[in-house]
């Protein structure tokens, strides 16, 4: 009988044709992280390389990463107030109004949605954004109060509220032709599906049908209210046009860019 001389090849063999007692199986990929303007978002990022400030050390200006979108300007009862945060973030206090606006950041919105990452330790955050038409008699907001998140228009006509995940989150709400939606997560964990509106409300729809203004801490440009004004750090405002964020598809590149976002503050 011939002697058996093994041949040798100096390759490698991927997993399949290589014998084992126990079959491969393919672990799932988890999905990259994506910069959120490669996912098609406007991203208001707070740190400094995103600021301009003034003499007394207040932001002046809050221009969007890649300056894809309108730079955030202080809101009129903004007066000096506005300040980052020692570690990272818009700093916003109780009944002061650090708050900024975007002029005209939606145009003839039918559909939109809005990603906060934000620390808010005493539940107490309050106005976190709010879509407000300057000739309007009705506005959106997006509010914490007592531990509850709410996404609601001004005029009681349509809202969604859910429990806060705690105290360092992500906040995701949509608009869908006057149609609301709204979850959370705490940092890092998998935002679930969205709760929405049972309802549509036609008076939102028209109050949001031409020029809307971004305002990001505050609601207006009214000095009064100030009980809607309470304490938090504001880290990102992530702002995507034309998606309300619920489906499968848009829910995955939201979820990337937020990943991508908490990964860069990781990396400081």
């Amino acid at each position: 009988m011939d002697t058996f001389v093994p041949i040798f090849i100096d390759i490698d063999l991927p997993d399949r044709v290589i014998l084992r007692e126990a079959p491969v199986v393919d672990a799932p990929k988890a999905a990259a992280n994506q910069h959120p303007n490669d996912m098609d978002a406007i991203w208001y990022r707070g740190h400094a390389g995103a600021v301009a400030l003034d003499p007394s050390g207040a932001i002046a200006v809050w221009t969007p990463e890649n300056a894809l979108g309108n730079p955030a300007r202080p809101a009129e009862p903004n007066e000096g107030h506005a300040r980052l945060a020692a570690g990272g973030g818009v700093g916003y206090i109780r009944e002061v109004n650090g708050g900024f606006v975007v002029d005209a950041a939606l145009v003839d919105a039918e559909q939109f949605c809005c990603a906060v990452r934000l620390t808010s330790p005493e539940g107490q955050a309050r106005t976190l954004v709010t879509l407000n038409p300057p000739d309007g008699d009705n506005y959106l907001f997006l509010s914490e109060k007592d531990g509850l998140l709410e996404w609601r228009d001004d005029a009681g006509s349509v809202e969604v509220t859910v429990p806060s995940p705690g105290a360092q989150m992500w906040v995701l709400v949509g608009y869908d032709h006057g149609k609301l939606s709204l979850t959370a997560a705490k940092r890092g964990a998998k935002l679930p599906p969205s709760q929405t509106s049972p309802d549509a409300s036609a008076g939102l729809a028209t109050a949001l049908s031409g020029a809307t203004d971004l305002f990001i801490g505050c609601r207006s440009h009214r000095k009064g209210i100030l009980k809607t004004l309470g304490h938090s750090v504001i880290h990102d405002v992530l702002f995507w046009l034309d998606t309300a964020g619920t489906t499968p598809a848009a829910m995955d590149k939201i979820t990337q860019a937020c990943r991508f976002v908490e990964a860069q503050e990781d990396a400081l």
